[in-house]
């Protein structure tokens, strides 16, 4: 008798990776591809699914969302290389390139839509980040800002298996704004009013006026002292969350099944938000015999946002700015308080405005594979990616200064259906043992449309329920529609693609390895002259552990090196960017004037990334230690502007391909074992990535040209894309408490020059980003510490200006306490005023007082979940084949400099250039929030 135990070769190496169109070992890859499993992503809620692939992986650099409940992220692979085109990765779930449009519901209420909630972590079984030209070069003209591969789960193993995970939490903001109350706002003023040269009592908003007698104002400020509301306090509180997943897998003769039904929700912090969604998942694979074999996937998921006004719009930014601390919040009546013509009250919108976001989304997908003969492979896939949303508010009579007399009801709804189909064919060819081919090619298609419909009703007393022009739950309330606010579906643009691809693999004794791709797009988003590109690369590897001299090294258990070039593309542009727009301004006539506004390009193309990019991979100790080094550069041509042009040209702007950027950077991950033994083991992963980013060029235009944000960025050739470009502040004059500034030339001067002294002054992209993540197993206990770092950006605190500066009718922060007073004092902040003009400002433009004074550092390393589990074994005959109880905490603490809220930020964007050109820029966003979540997860 033998008794014989195998131990399981865990080599990193050997695992088996998605690539496009297709899957390799990971030894044979020539490419920069990273994995992150599934239960990476949910081990602690998030807002959507890629806010959990922040710190996994070195170049991947993801800013999460602001506190609102299913509120996006920035994802950039290896830097910005876009500045009007979107910036963002391509995402392929289950070889299905879906729509990510953020735009698609503008950014309504200071948020923008975000298609990527809709996805659902916990039927994601890996995730593929391709980084480089060699890896990306299959999809061609979508590649340049990388892909992300996601891969649903799949039966995979012989049995029926049913798991259930179950999570409840509390969130809680992670840090609030320190607001003055009313006893320091009103000594603030008053403060202000006596610089100002005023006598007797200040002028108070909404209260009363500057040129309101001295016993009006006495009488109006002495009654703002009887009220102190900590307007914070009411638009913020405790969410509650909770998460129920239920799934079964199966795999018996020929079949294949995995089945998935969550029930996700997520309370914000914020009143009245919330984000639930509703998801249901079924894979089926099936075998008829040697030769044919189909896989078919279907998912439905329904995400309902509870929305509230936030940042600019209201909501949690109301009470950072104009719900100042003497007014109430209801009054002796119960009604509620209100101010501005009764258009304010955050906590009357937030309580009596019914705002629904409906997001609908189904995933189909279905594939063929026939095998000709044996290792020639024919693969056809067919997939549809159905995306539908519909806003819907309802404001009581009342609510709304304009409808105060009657309720109103608005509907605006798009939909988006994509379709894509894809035929490969792969064929595997070995020539004396050594000499291993395989052979790819493919065709793909792929025509997404989008329709948009918006009506408005008055006299509604329901939400959204129309039936026959009547808008209420019990359909007897007559409604008049608004003719002016009413648009019929209409198709608001359509796209297609049209592809052809090959990609030639050749291995020699399993230790060289090559790689050819090349790709041919057609596609209707470019100008007439420009409708297709081909898209080439190439990229080898060479394992150096497979040669004799190493074979038997004891220390290097694995070594390789790898390199590539190539040539990708970004076509992530707006569908009619390529054609002239006209409009109506004014009539002639009785009839109207048609203008011609936007001036059209048949010459418009894809923006082109040039990449090299070259590796080294090593594992040591068996493999205890495992480290990856990769260089790279990418220089971005043609690259898409869109510009505005000098009145004198009779247009006013135009779309053009004529810039250049370049990004290159190095990136460390290291993964090792620091302790192994029987009960106690200590993993460490450790990532970071350095990345430069340079604007080289951008023509014929000028930097003003082209802005992003409010006038606090723009494209500064030999700068990074996103430079903060504000007047520089020197400092604040001792003997006054006025502020200093520097002219272009470096000179002092009291003068704040909007048109003309603006200079670059720091860019919000780190140069240094990454995560640190620590496990330790003792016996059946799992301690994980996750952290995330980032060091070298700067964040413009946009709304600081309007809470440190001039007082107006906005409540101030507490730093301002700590301003110039009198002579000698040493402060950063400069003595308050009621006008602009003690600043240097001409009338009109505070509250823009943009200046760096309010661009900070943003360096913070913040630890991002730490999670402790107990796992249960079990043996023997029980039903119960896992169970394991945890408790964790999201964004337990933060160690920054920054004096603002979270130095980490995704405010809201107006398009594509903003959310490329003002990463780092917050204006009374909410910050994120802290969680405590108990989690279970048992197997059956």
């Amino acid at each position: 008798t033998l008794d014989i135990k195998l131990e399981e070769d865990s080599k990193v190496s050997d695992e088996v990776v998605v690539v496009g169109y297709g899957v390799q070992r990971k030894r044979e890859v020539t490419g920069a591809i990273s994995k992150i499993e599934g239960k990476e992503l949910t081990r602690f809620p998030t807002p959507s699914f890629e806010a959990a692939l922040q710190g996994q992986a070195a170049g991947v650099q993801v800013s999460q969302a602001s506190g609102l409940a299913g509120s996006g992220s920035i994802v950039r692979i290896r830097g910005i290389a876009s500045i009007s085109a979107g910036g963002d990765p391509l995402y392929v779930v289950d070889g299905i390139p879906i729509t990510q449009d953020q735009f698609l519901g503008n950014n309504s209420g200071g948020m923008n839509t975000n298609p990527l909630a809709t996805i659902n972590p916990n039927d994601i079984a890996s995730i593929e980040l391709l980084k480089d030209a060699a890896a990306t070069g299959i999809y061609g003209s979508r590649g340049a800002n990388g892909v992300i591969l996601i891969t649903t789960k799949r039966g995979t193993k012989k049995g029926l298996e049913v798991s259930y995970s179950s999570r409840f939490g509390l969130g809680v903001a992670a840090t609030l704004p320190n607001m003055m109350n009313t006893e320091q706002y009103l000594g603030i003023r008053q403060e202000a009013w006596e610089n100002d040269g005023g006598t007797g009592y200040v002028w108070l908003p909404y209260v009363s006026l500057a040129s309101s007698p001295a016993d009006v104002r006495e009488a109006a400020f002495k009654e703002a002292q009887k009220t102190n509301t900590n307007w914070v306090d009411e638009m913020t509180g405790v969410g509650f969350k909770t998460m129920q997943s239920i799934s079964l897998t199966n795999k018996w003769d020929k079949n294949a099944i995995y089945g998935n039904l969550t029930y996700d929700y997520n309370g914000s912090y914020l009143l009245g938000n919330s984000y639930k969604r509703m998801s249901g998942r079924f894979n089926w694979d099936h075998t008829f015999n040697d030769k044919f074999k189909i896989t078919t996937g279907i998912s439905y998921t329904q995400g309902t946002n509870n929305r509230i006004s936030a940042a600019w719009n209201g909501g949690l930014g109301e009470a950072m700015s104009t719900a100042l601390p003497y007014f109430k919040v209801y009054n002796e009546d119960g009604s509620y308080y209100t101010w501005n013509n009764g258009y304010n009250n955050p906590v009357m919108y937030a309580k009596e405005r019914q705002w629904k976001y409906i997001e609908d989304r189904a995933l189909v997908n279905l594939g063929l594979v026939y095998t000709v003969i044996k290792d020639l492979n024919v693969r056809l896939n067919v997939n549809a990616d159905g995306l539908r949303g519909a806003d819907y508010q309802f404001f009581p009579q009342g609510l709304n200064n304009d409808y105060l007399a009657s309720s109103k009801s608005n509907t605006s709804t798009f939909f988006v259906p994509n379709a894509n189909a894809n035929l490969t064919a792969d064929y595997l060819k070995t020539i004396k043992e050594n000499h291993n081919f395989t052979f790819m090619v493919g065709t793909e298609a792929q025509e997404s449309r989008t329709y948009n419909r918006y009506e408005s009703y008055f006299n509604a007393t329901g939400l959204w329920y129309r039936r026959n022009n009547r808008i209420s739950e019990n359909d007897s309330t007559e409604v008049t529609r608004d003719a002016s606010s009413f648009f019929p579906t209409t198709e608001s643009a359509r796209s297609i693609f049209v592809s052809a691809f090959t990609r030639i693999n050749y291995n020699y004794k399993g230790k060289y390895f090559f790689q050819v791709v090349g790709r041919s797009d057609g596609s209707s988003k470019f100008g007439a002259n420009k409708k297709t590109g081909v898209f080439p690369s190439l990229s080898g590897g060479w394992i150096l552990s497979e040669e004799k001299f190493l074979k038997e090294n004891k220390t290097i258990s694995f070594l390789k090196i790898r390199g590539g070039w190539g040539v990708v593309g970004n076509s992530n542009i707006n569908q009619n960017a390529q054609f002239g727009t006209r409009t109506v301004r004014g009539s002639y006539n009785g009839q109207p004037i048609l203008y011609t506004e936007k001036l059209p390009n048949p010459n418009l193309s894809w923006e082109r990334s040039t990449t090299l990019d070259a590796g080294i991979e090593m594992g040591l100790f068996k493999d205890r230690l495992s480290i990856t080094l990769e260089f790279y550069r990418k220089m971005t041509h043609d690259a898409i502007l869109d510009v505005n042009l000098a009145q004198s040209t009779g247009y006013a702007n135009y779309t053009d391909n004529v810039a250049q950027i370049l990004n290159r950077g190095i990136e460390l991950s290291l993964t090792g074992y620091v302790i192994s033994n029987k009960n106690f083991e200590w993993k460490s992963v450790l990532n970071i990535a350095r990345n430069y980013n340079e604007l080289k060029d951008i023509g014929k235009y000028s930097p003003d040209a082209v802005s992003g944000g409010t006038n606090d960025s723009r494209v500064i050739v030999g700068q990074p894309v996103g430079s903060f470009y504000l007047q520089r502040f020197s400092h604040i004059e001792a003997s006054t408490g006025r502020p200093v500034y520097l002219d272009p030339n470096g000179n002092e001067t009291y003068v704040y020059d909007f048109d003309f002294s603006r200079q670059f002054v720091g860019t919000g992209l780190p140069k240094f980003s990454g995560g640190f993540n620590n496990t330790f197993t003792y016996k059946n206990w799992q301690l994980t510490a996750f952290a995330t770092f980032s060091l070298g950006a700067k964040i413009f605190d946009s709304s600081g200006k309007r809470q440190m500066g001039v007082i107006t009718d906005w409540n101030m922060r507490t730093e301002l306490l700590d301003r110039w007073r009198e002579p000698g004092d040493n402060s950063s902040l400069p003595y308050v005023t009621l006008t602009n003009d003690s600043y240097g400002m001409d009338n009109g433009q505070d509250p823009w007082w943009n200046v760096d004074l309010f661009v900070y550092k943003a360096d913070y390393f913040r630890m991002k979940n730490l999670d402790l589990a107990y796992i249960f074994n079990f043996k023997g005959a029980s039903k119960v084949k896992g169970l394991r109880l945890g408790f964790n905490v999201t964004n337990l603490f933060t160690l920054t400099n920054f004096p603002g809220l979270d130095p980490e930020v995704v405010r809201d964007f107006e398009n594509p250039q903003d959310r490329n050109m003002s990463p780092n820029v917050t204006y009374l966003t909410p910050p994120q929030e802290k969680s405590y979540n108990i989690n279970i997860t048992a197997t059956f």
